[in-house]
């Protein structure tokens, strides 16, 4: 009876110690888009393998100058900044999000900020697209990880 009982207690331990295992697997790719229409876009990748793009336009300016001038930087986060993305992106749960968030509310209009979040893990891709004008509450732990990648979007890329 004891050796059952210590089974048991071993299985319970590996549970709950598995529960705080991230769920974003090895190899995964995490993008996030911000878009005014016919203003600006920004758009970063991270790769599993710690490698970012980062994107910036800015189309308002650009038309008029008569240039195009986007910015592209590449390079790898540092490990804790990696480490920050993988746990912020695993506790976020954007495979549970709905696909869109304020997009039929009916005030779309060419001046919308429009979000895109998408990840891509064993061969599945979840996108969600949000309108920023949205009356609707996101949970606190994807929140902050919109607000990281836009801090790290800013330090790495200046304007």
């Amino acid at each position: 009876m004891g050796k059952h009982i210590s089974v048991i207690f071993c299985l319970l331990a590996l549970l709950v110690c598995s529960c705080n295992v991230s769920t974003v697997p090895k190899d995964f790719t995490y993008k996030y888009s911000m878009e005014s229409v016919c203003n600006f876009k920004v758009e970063f990748q991270l790769d599993s393998d710690s490698s970012y793009v980062i994107m910036r336009e800015n189309y308002l300016f650009d038309r008029f100058e008569g240039k195009h001038r986007p910015v592209e930087k590449e390079g790898i986060a540092t490990k804790s900044e990696f480490d920050e993305f993988r746990k912020l992106i695993s506790d976020s749960n954007i495979s549970k999000m709905e696909d869109a968030y304020g997009l039929t509310d009916g005030e779309n209009s060419d001046n919308a900020v429009l979000y895109m979040v998408t990840l891509t893990q064993n061969g599945k891709s979840k996108s969600v697209f949000i309108n920023a004008g949205t009356k609707q509450h996101f949970p606190k732990k994807f929140i902050a990880l919109i607000e990281y990648t836009n801090n790290f979007i800013n330090a790495h890329v200046k304007p």
